[in-house]
């Protein structure tokens, strides 16, 4: 008897042990999941407005190539002061431009929570703001538009960037509005001129673009519009109201704090604009 209450004890007692492992592996599992259905990717409004270098003065020159694939990094200014560092894919297609920004989430989960990026035809200053949590779209226009451009060739200097031979040299591009913004472009001697690099002037709105794994070829024209099944919005200002309710309603569903979502210190989750569906 005495064996045998001894194995029953030491059998209880292993039980305990794998019990109190298995409820700790399951606060773990259930830890790790929280941490993980919290939004990576904290829309604002504003994020839904084309960047400059796709609808603004710096998109004509983009499209003396007949077309091309690169990579782009570089820094623009945001609109709470200073610099804001960017990334991403750059196509171009006979005057049409593709820009789909780096995901800040990989996985299964970037279709869900990632995935902004911009379609623009610069012969018709209009394009399409994408959503690929919401399968939307919206179409946008610009109401300033970059008319042409002249080169000063005379002062080109020799200078290499990004791995490729170069020419530096000031360009300015005059807009519709009667404005004019000037440039300093690298053009690579070996790819067709294509502007490599590209600075405006120092200062507050100072900005820098930086071309890599550049290839001349003509992207796929169905790429440059809507896809299908999605879904179209009425205006970019709508579709980042709807992207902006459903990230409200995850971040409360996981408890996240407000600052988290807004970590750069502008306004809240809810920032509706006049006019817009709520």
């Amino acid at each position: 008897m005495l064996a045998v209450e001894n194995v029953s004890i030491h059998f209880g007692y292993r039980m305990k042990k794998l019990f109190l492992v298995l409820a700790c592996m399951a606060v773990i599992a259930a830890i790790v999941a929280g941490c993980a259905s919290q939004p990576k990717v904290f829309y604002r409004a504003g994020d839904e407005n084309p960047p400059d270098f796709v609808a603004g003065r710096v998109a004509i020159l983009l499209t003396n190539v007949d077309g091309f694939s690169a990579k782009l990094t570089g820094s623009m200014p945001q609109s709470s002061g200073g610099q804001r560092i960017i990334s991403g894919d750059l196509l171009g297609r006979q005057g049409a431009l593709i820009y789909q920004p780096a995901n800040a989430v990989k996985g299964r989960r970037a279709r869900s929570e990632g995935g902004m990026f911009f379609i623009w035809n610069e012969t018709d200053h209009s394009g399409f703001v994408l959503s690929d949590p919401l399968q939307a779209y919206a179409p946008a226009a610009a109401t300033v538009q970059p008319t042409n451009v002249t080169l000063n060739s005379a002062s080109a200097v020799e200078e290499p960037a990004n791995g490729h031979p170069c020419r530096r040299i000031e360009a300015v591009v005059r807009s519709s509005d009667g404005s004019a913004a000037r440039f300093t472009i690298w053009e690579a001697e070996d790819a067709k001129h294509f502007p490599v690099r590209i600075q405006s002037p120092p200062g507050p709105g100072a900005m820098t673009l930086n071309f890599s794994d550049l290839r001349l070829e003509l992207p796929p024209p169905q790429l440059f519009g809507p896809p299908d099944g999605f879904v179209k919005y009425e205006t970019p200002i709508a579709l980042m109201n709807e992207l902006i309710v459903r990230q409200s309603a995850l971040a409360k569903r996981n408890e996240v704090k407000p600052s988290e979502l807004n970590p750069a210190g502008g306004p809240g989750v809810n920032n509706w604009r006049p006019g817009q569906p709520q």
